[in-house]
C-alpha cells in the first residue's frame, strides 16, 4: 500500500505505545527481543544430522554448531535437548538458536531461525492477517517473530515482512504480531495500515479469543485510542490517504459491510475513485475540457454523496472518522472549485 510522505509526531507517539505496552508485553528473554515472543505450533525439522528435510534445510556446518550448542544445553538443564534436536524436533531448534543468540551467536541464530520462518513465499508481499482472504502462513511462526525483532533495529521493512508473516497463519491470529506490525507502520509512515492492525489487536478477543491475551487487548486498545487521536488534526493527511485511513477508524467498524450506510460511503469513494482515474490516465499530459469536466462531475458527486452519509451518520462516526469525513469534504470541495475555474491541475 502506497500512501503521501508526510511526517508526524513519529517518535513520541511510539513512546506512548511502547510505555503502554511495557507491562503487558515485556517478558524479553535476550536484548534483541522488545516484546514478548508468543510460542506457535510446531512445523516439522529434519530429521539428519546433514541437511534438513521436510523443506527446512540447513549446511552442515550450522547443524554441528546447533549440536555442539544443544550439548552446552544440556549440561545445565538435563531436559534432553540433544536428543530432541536428533530427533529433528523443531521447537528444540528454535530454543537451541535463541540461545545462541542470547550467548552473542546472532549469525547462527537467525540463519536458523531462517531456516524455519522461510516458507518459499518471501518475495510474495505478505499483508496478514485478514480472514476473508484467508492467508496461510507456512512456516514456523515463533522464528518468525525472531526475526522481526532481529531486524528490528537494522531493517525496518525487513523486520515488518517478518512480522506480518506471523500474522498469517490460517486459524491461529498471533495477536503480538499484530501490534509490532501496527507499530512498524506507523514508523513507515502508514497510518491506515496502523489503525488496522492494532485495531485488529485491540479487538481480537471478540472474535478469536482463544487467541488473544486480556491484558494485550486492553494495552492494544489503548494504543488504538492514542494513534487515533493523534492521527484527528493532521492537516497535511494526503488525500487518499484519508480515504484509506476511514475504514480503520472505528474501534467497533463502523460502518459494516452489507449494510446501508456503507454502500452509501462506498458510493462516494467509487466517485473519487473515477476522479482518480481520469487523473492518472492525464498525467503529463494538457488536459482536454472533457477530461476536467468529467474530473468535476465526479468530484461533485463524491461531494453529494459524503455529505448525505455525514449528516446521516455523525452519531455513528469515531471522532477520528467524523475529522476524516469533513477533510475529504474541504479536499473535494477545493479540487473542484479549482476545476471548475480551470486554473486546477488533475
Amino acid at each position: 500500500k502506497k500512501t503521501s510522505p508526510h511526517t508526524y509526531t513519529v517518535t513520541m507517539l511510539l513512546r506512548s505505545l511502547l510505555a503502554l505496552a511495557i507491562g503487558a508485553l515485556y517478558t524479553a528473554a535476550s536484548q534483541s527481543l522488545l516484546l514478548c515472543l508468543i510460542i506457535g505450533s510446531a512445523s516439522v525439522f529434519a530429521d539428519s544430522a546433514r541437511n534438513a528435510a521436510n523443506g527446512i534445510h540447513l549446511d552442515e556446518d550450522l547443524y554441528n554448531r546447533a549440536l555442539a550448542h544443544a550439548g552446552l544445553l544440556e549440561q545445565q538443564t538435563q531436559n534432553g535437548i540433544t536428543e530432541r534436536l536428533r530427533k529433528g524436533e523443531v521447537e528444540a531448534l528454535y530454543s537451541v538458536a535463541k540461545s545462541m543468540n542470547d550467548s552473542g551467536d546472532k549469525i547462527s541464530s537467525v540463519m536458523i531461525w531462517h531456516a524455519l520462518a522461510d516458507d518459499g513465499s518471501e518475495g510474495d508481499d505478505y499483508e496478514g492477517y485478514d480472514e476473508a482472504e484467508g492467508y496461510d502462513y507456512e512456516g514456523h511462526v515463533p522464528s518468525a517473530m525472531a526475526l522481526g525483532f532481529s531486524y528490528y533495529e537494522v531493517d525496518k521493512p525487513r523486520s515488518l515482512h517478518y512480522f506480518l508473516m506471523a500474522t498469517s497463519k490460517k486459524g491461529m491470529p498471533h495477536q503480538t504480531a499484530m501490534f509490532n506490525t501496527g507499530r512498524l507502520y506507523l514508523e513507515l509512515e502508514d497510518p491506515s495500515s496502523a489503525l488496522a492492525y492494532i485495531r485488529a489487536c485491540a479487538t481480537l478477543d471478540e472474535e478469536h479469543p482463544a487467541h488473544a491475551r486480556p491484558q494485550l487487548s486492553i494495552t492494544c486498545r489503548k494504543a488504538y485510542d492514542t494513534l487515533s487521536s493523534e492521527l484527528i488534526g493532521h492537516s497535511d493527511m494526503g488525500l487518499e490517504e484519508a480515504v484509506e485511513c476511514f475504514p480503520y477508524a472505528h474501534i467497533d467498524d463502523f460502518p459494516q459491510s452489507n449494510t446501508k450506510e456503507f454502500q452509501v460511503f462506498h458510493g462516494a469513494m467509487s466517485h473519487l475513485d473515477k476522479y482518480m482515474e481520469i487523473v492518472r490516465a492525464n498525467r503529463g499530459e494538457v488536459i482536454g475540457s472533457s477530461a476536467r469536466t468529467r474530473a468535476v462531475k465526479h468530484l461533485a458527486a463524491a461531494m453529494e454523496t459524503l455529505m448525505i452519509f455525514q449528516r446521516s451518520n455523525r452519531e455513528n462516526m469515531s471522532k477520528l472518522q467524523l475529522f476524516l469525513v469533513g477533510y475529504i469534504l474541504e479536499r473535494i470541495t477545493n479540487l473542484a472549485i479549482e476545476l471548475e475555474r480551470g486554473s486546477g491541475e488533475l
